[in-house]
């Protein structure tokens, strides 16, 4: 994917929803009210967060009077963006990435006119470019993401992509398949193209990675993975569909590779043919290290052939069939996340997996 002003990917979120994640009526509001804390430290003794039932979908209400500000809603994402609204309909400030107008606040809240309600209309409202971990937040720190997630969560995103920390679960995946650490280290790409690299478009670039900065961005993801869960926001993991470094053949005899040539002058990872019986086992590998990581998830990014990747003689559908069924094998709840992007995803990969079991989203 190049370079693209495109960094939020929404999947059918409108203009005047800002609900959060699914939860039932016993949540915590410690969560929101310590994101509220962090975003209004002058002002977030004046509004009382409270949780309510989850019923059918997602949504907030919104009352009060001057000085004591009620905002209720079904999930910690739910609160926050309700307090989003109230500072954009009533004080009429708002807080965003370059800056925020919160020096406009006055020193009492003013009450809303009338109460405030809005319900979601749809459930997946999801955040984050493929390569805004590259464009953006290549060697980001704890408090610029804990900030990012704050501001996600301010604006109703319940679905954040998380591919920080992926490298480390390559690198012990493929440990376990003869290869060495540093080749390992040598094939996984500095953090600034690594969005690429997972997608399967280049490898090898600004290396070899420290034994350092893989340990400090496992560390980073574990609290990302963490701070998104607990604001019952969904972490959305990269999944696994093949992707190999070289020499695979030396090591695993027989498997049946397929050479994926080059992208803009990289050179691409080759991709395992799903149908290979090793790539069961790479699959599961790969999903069992990061459910040790970072736990277990419902939704797994995978792009198939992406921007240009070859199938060779692997018919498409075939291998989106094998695909799908090691994700369904680690993670049977899960959803296949897609890029809808340039001639993405392929119509043969779709029409291979349950579609109930898809989500595709619009990067255009």
């Amino acid at each position: 994917m190049r370079a693209t002003g495109m960094k939020w990917l929404l999947a059918g979120l409108m203009g005047v929803v800002s609900c959060g994640a699914r939860a039932d009526a016993t949540f915590e509001v410690t969560s929101a009210r310590a994101a509220l804390k962090r975003l209004l430290p002058r002002h977030a003794a004046q509004i009382a967060l409270v949780a309510l039932p989850a019923g059918a979908g997602d949504g907030y209400r919104i009352r009060g009077k001057a000085g004591h500000i009620e905002v209720a809603g079904t999930s910690p994402v739910a609160l926050l963006a309700g307090v989003e609204t109230y500072l954009e309909r009533v004080p009429h400030v708002s807080i965003g990435w370059p800056g925020d107008s919160l020096d406009r606040l006055p020193a009492t809240l003013p009450a809303p006119p009338e109460p405030i309600e809005s319900h979601a209309v749809v459930p997946d409202r999801f955040a984050l470019n493929d390569v805004d971990d590259g464009y953006s937040d290549a060697y980001l720190d704890w408090p610029g993401w804990e900030h990012k997630i704050d501001l996600l969560a301010l604006r109703g995103i319940n679905e954040v992509f998380m591919p920080v920390g992926a490298e480390e679960v390559y690198r012990r995946t493929f440990r376990e398949f003869g290869y060495s650490d540093g080749e390992l280290r040598a094939w996984i790409p500095a953090p600034a193209h690594q969005p690429w690299w997972l997608l399967q478009n280049m490898s090898a670039f600004g290396g070899p990675v420290s034994a350092e900065m893989f340990a400090r961005r496992t560390a980073l993801a574990q609290r990302i993975v963490g701070r998104l869960r607990a604001l019952g926001m969904t972490p959305v993991l990269p999944g696994y569909f093949g992707t190999m470094p070289p020499g695979l053949s030396a090591k695993q005899p027989g498997a049946a590779l397929v050479p994926q040539g080059e992208w803009v002058g990289f050179a691409r990872p080759d991709w395992l043919d799903p149908r290979d019986a090793h790539f069961a086992k790479v699959a599961a590998a790969f999903y069992r290290h990061q459910r040790e990581l970072f736990g277990d998830g419902v939704l797994y990014k995978m792009d198939l052939l992406h921007e240009g990747g070859r199938a060779g003689d692997v018919p498409v559908r075939d291998a989106a069939k094998q695909v799908f069924a090691a994700l369904d094998a680690a993670h049977p709840a899960a959803r296949w996340v897609l890029l809808g992007w340039q001639h993405n995803p392929p119509r043969a990969v779709v029409d291979a997996v349950p579609h109930d079991r898809l989500l595709i989203v619009d990067g255009l």
